[in-house]
């Protein structure tokens, strides 16, 4: 046996008061009265031996030893040992992603149902079992480290909420494996909808609480812009996708609401597992509100179901077009984007280079710089020579002609809207891709549009000539090309903040108010928030607006959109009863207190009926 609270037990030194009083009461005095007839009959009802009287005072002092004593004894919490199957220390984790947020035919969700039955396991825990709590999200977050306080592990699991997050369970793992680390035959207890991967050397429990036929259909993906080559006019892309769980095809409505009115209407049927992705075409004045619902009967995710952003006021795009001959098909793409106010020009000749102004996006046309510029994202038209990551092999003039190009990558952002049907082009150069770029179209055997990442910077590179390509002209596919093209190296400058959507999360660089327009899985609503410090964690899922600037927050996420069933068998389940039931509850705080309760029943009977004093 051992003490929880070993601390307390200094509180039976109270003991030696009674005893003392005891060793040293006061002796009897002998006092003159008038008459004796009085204690005469009190001793002829009280009659009794030395002997006795003595007996019964030491037996009140042994009672109020053991009331004293008892009691202390019960404050420092003693335990006995514990077996071999019951756990030193157990590590709690709990899921409180967005997925937790489903709900069965009752209404009660999945974080509900979760707090339950960890409750039911803590309370039938013994006292000296060691507890920590972790919850999980975007980040692991430790409510209780290493206590052995079940009243307050209660209560802070009580007080978990699910939110509109896109789990990341690996970093909860590797907290929980630290704190398990710390105590003697620790075990992790994950409770969620979803088992954790790379357990293997834990002793890993999962409390599977996860819907036995959930349906659910979700937005997944939302990006909004402005046309490349229009004004006033902008094109939301919805990626709308099903669960796999689901028990079969599922119609589902989507609302677009503009301004307050029903601009469009869509119906999707989907099959389980199944994505379909949507080009909105919106026409309206910059700032007003976009609001996207998803319907679908028998839906148990509501935060996935909506979608609130403003139609976005970025500034043009300032690009740099450094240029030894202008191709005419280029200056007509981009005179049109200038006319519709979507770019600025910075235009130039090589021998102007390098420039003093830095712009969003560099643009190489028929020419590449011998120094290249890594702090910008560069587009190289039709290049002559090889620099930096640009490597290409030049053709003899006047070209390859190619009747057609093939879309290797049709998803690409690039290609957005973009139709190869019809499409002829002139080779110029062969390119020497690497493993960095991705090839968009091939002509014959060889790459003539390619796009990527190299060090971070964003490149496209095209080797073909517009001018000498036959019926370009004819087509918008260039100038939407380019467009796209612009808008794509250009995603993470300041002049496409607006455009970007943000998550539950990120952090929000705003002082002061900020206006929202939430959707809490079920309806719009506003709501401020302010940001003290000059930074908000994200928190809600809508539009925001402050002083300046005004964007959208969107869950979008396809692994929570995805909600599982629940397993038929599990593993590890079945590995915890035994656990739990061999451990028991330590009974020796109530039974010492039950002790100090009969004792101080016991004095007062005494006292009262036998008098003793």
């Amino acid at each position: 046996m051992h003490f929880l609270a070993p601390h307390l037990l200094h509180l039976i030194w109270l003991s030696l008061i009674p005893v003392a009083l005891y060793l040293f009461r006061k002796r009897a005095r002998r006092v003159s009265v008038s008459t004796l007839l009085f204690f005469r009959s009190l001793s002829r009802e009280h009659q009794e031996s030395a002997w006795l009287r003595k007996l019964k005072k030491w037996l009140s002092l042994l009672l109020t030893l053991i009331v004293i004593i008892a009691a202390a004894l019960a404050l420092a919490r003693p335990a006995s040992e514990v077996g071999g199957n019951t756990p030193g220390a157990v590590v709690l984790i709990v899921d409180r992603s967005a997925s937790m947020s489903a709900h069965d035919a009752q209404g009660r969700t999945r974080l509900e149902a979760a707090k339950k039955l960890l409750q039911d396991r803590v309370r039938s825990l013994p006292d000296q079992v060691v507890l920590s709590l972790i919850t999980f999200d975007a980040k692991p977050r430790v409510l209780l480290s290493r206590n052995r306080n079940r009243r307050e592990c209660l209560r802070l699991l009580a007080e978990i909420q699910p939110v509109p997050m896109e789990g990341r369970p690996d970093a909860a793992l590797t907290v929980a494996r630290r704190l398990a680390e710390l105590e003697a035959r620790s075990q992790i207890w994950h409770v969620g909808d979803t088992a954790l991967q790379n357990t293997d050397g834990l002793a890993y429990a999962f409390l599977d609480v996860a819907l036995a036929s959930p349906l659910n259909v979700g937005i997944t993906g939302f990006q909004i812009r402005q046309a490349p080559l229009a004004r006033d006019r902008f094109e939301a892309f919805v990626k709308v996708s099903a669960a796999k769980s689901n028990p079969g095809k599922i119609t589902s409505t989507l609302e677009v609401m503009l301004a307050g009115r029903l601009a469009q209407l869509r119906e999707l049927e989907l099959i389980p597992g199944a994505s379909t992705s949507l080009i909105l075409p919106l026409e309206g004045v910059r700032g007003q509100r976009l609001e996207l619902r998803l319907k679908t009967q028998g839906d148990c995710l509501g935060w996935d179901d909506g979608v609130a952003a403003p139609l976005p006021q970025a500034r043009p795009l300032v690009v740099a077009w450094v240029a030894e001959k202008a191709d005419p098909f280029t200056e007509l793409a981009m005179t049109s984007m200038i006319e519709a106010g979507r770019i600025e020009m910075l235009k130039g000749t090589p021998a102007a280079w390098p420039m003093k102004n830095k712009p969003d996006v560099y643009v190489f046309e028929g020419w590449l710089p011998e120094t290249w510029p890594a702090d910008r994202p560069v587009i190289a038209l039709n290049p002559a020579v090889s620099s930096g990551p640009v490597q290409l092999r030049k053709l003899q003039e006047p070209g390859l002609p190619h009747d057609s190009v093939r879309s290797v990558a049709p998803d690409h952002p690039l290609l957005f809207r973009v139709t190869t049907s019809r499409l002829a082009v002139t080779q110029t150069s062969v390119l020497n891709l690497g493993g960095s770029l991705e090839p968009l179209w091939m002509a014959g055997t060889e790459p003539v549009l390619a796009a990527g990442e190299v060090n971070g910077q964003r490149l496209v590179v095209s080797a073909f000539s517009p001018a000498r390509s036959e019926q370009l002209a004819l087509l918008p596919a260039f100038p939407l090309l380019l467009g796209n093209a612009l808008y794509w190296c250009a995603e993470n400058s300041e002049a496409m903040t607006d455009l970007r959507a943000l998550h539950p999360g990120d952090l929000l660089n705003e002082t002061g108010l900020i206006q929202w327009t939430e959707w809490d899985g079920r309806q719009f609503g506003e709501i401020t928030d302010e940001a003290k410090s000059g930074l908000l964690s994200i928190q809600r899922i809508g539009a925001w607006q402050s002083t300046g600037r005004s964007g959208t927050s969107v869950l979008a996420s396809a692994s929570e959109t995805d909600v599982p069933a629940a397993a038929t068998t599990s593993s590890t389940q079945p590995n915890l009863a035994p656990i739990v039931a061999a451990a028991g509850i330590s009974d020796w705080p109530f039974l010492l207190l039950w002790v100090v309760l009969g004792a101080l029943l016991l004095e007062s009977w005494l006292f009262h009926r036998k008098a003793v004093f």
